[in-house]
């Protein structure tokens, strides 16, 4: 269940004074295979508030690595009960085709 996506790229020049984005390229550099990453937000991460992610939902960042060494974070609603360390790449994926709107599909290539 999404409820609300916005797209926001993050450039490898951006990460100075970014802490989110520090920690993002960080995890990629230690899973060089991976190519998505699903975390919890961080306190202000996305300039506006996101809202209430529903009953049994909560909001999580759907991280997406970019050819250019950029990264893509897109906000998305899921279940409690998925956990964000047992996301596979196969199934963010699909969850990134489903969620992301064009030009942040355009990115990813």
């Amino acid at each position: 269940m999404v409820r609300k996506v916005t797209a926001k790229t993050v450039s490898k020049n951006k990460l100075v004074g970014d802490p989110t984005a520090e920690a993002d390229r960080a995890w990629f550099e230690a899973h060089p295979e991976r190519r998505f990453r699903l975390r919890d937000p961080a306190l202000v991460e996305f300039k506006d508030p996101l809202g209430d992610p529903g009953e049994g939902f909560s909001w999580r960042v759907l991280v997406a690595r970019l050819p250019d060494g950029g990264r893509l974070r897109l906000p998305v609603s899921l279940s409690w009960e998925l956990h964000n360390d047992h996301a596979k790449d196969q199934h963010l994926k699909i969850l990134f085709d489903q969620v992301a709107p064009p030009e942040a599909k355009a990115r990813l290539g």
